[in-house]
């Protein structure tokens, strides 16, 4: 049997299964809801033993939810949550987000997501991976654990598994990169935190309450200055 050559086209390379058929998809997300139920259930074990301040970390996980992790870290560390319990809570929470997650949304970037508001969430998630993917593909794997690492708004774990599914990664590659650089990124947040909280309350420490509105301000000037000068660059 002669090889393949310009005239013989070569035979065409086995499609990869779609979200909805593949086995691996759907294991990872029943794995990520069980560890969700299970990490859920300690949370609230946690905040029933110890009330103080524990009871409140709901709050936590709707401002990493909502506003990043940046801001989550700054309200725990500034309302007295231990290292242990953020580790828990910010550094776990994102991670299985994208294992419940993945599936569906490998769904919408092979065009099957559903119709509705999820649909249109999982559409405009892929949008803004879309965006990123030029950003992260010129050094792979290891500028996804870049893109993840550094906590902008629009680089958690969810959006840079979407980004590396984009980029053609193997999902152990996207997954070890994700984790990685999300849970080590956490690390960091809660050491630098610890040290602000401690320099703040030198000079005034009722002023460690207002910290994570003053991380927000800031985050937040920065996206407008951020914009503004897009904005000029592309005018010029």
């Amino acid at each position: 049997m002669r090889p393949p050559t310009s005239e013989t086209p070569s035979p065409p390379r086995a499609e990869r299964p779609s979200a909805a058929a593949d086995p691996v998809l759907r294991r990872t997300a029943w794995l990520g809801w069980g560890l969700t139920v299970a990490w859920a259930a300690t949370l609230v074990v946690w905040g029933v033993v110890e009330p103080d301040p524990y009871a409140h970390g709901w709050r936590l996980v709707l401002e990493l939810a909502f506003m990043g992790r940046v801001v989550s870290i700054a309200d725990g560390v500034a309302n007295g949550f231990g290292t242990a319990y953020l580790l828990v809570q910010t550094g776990v929470q994102d991670i299985l987000l994208l294992l419940v997650l993945y599936p569906p949304v490998v769904a919408a970037c092979e065009g099957l997501a559903g119709r509705g508001v999820f649909g249109r969430w999982l559409e405009g998630l892929r949008s803004t991976a879309e965006r990123h993917k030029s950003r992260v593909e010129p050094l792979g794997a290891l500028g996804l654990w870049i893109f993840v690492f550094f906590p902008f708004w629009s680089t958690g774990a969810l959006v840079g598994g979407v980004v590396g599914y984009l980029l053609g990664m193997r999902m152990r590659v996207v997954f070890a990169s994700v984790f990685t650089g999300h849970v080590l990124s956490v690390l960091v947040l809660l050491f630098a935190f610890d040290a602000v909280r401690d320099a703040v309350a030198v000079f005034d420490s009722g002023l460690v309450k207002f910290l994570p509105w003053i991380v927000l301000a800031l985050m937040v000037a920065i996206a407008l200055v951020t914009r503004w000068w897009k904005g000029r660059r592309a005018e010029s």
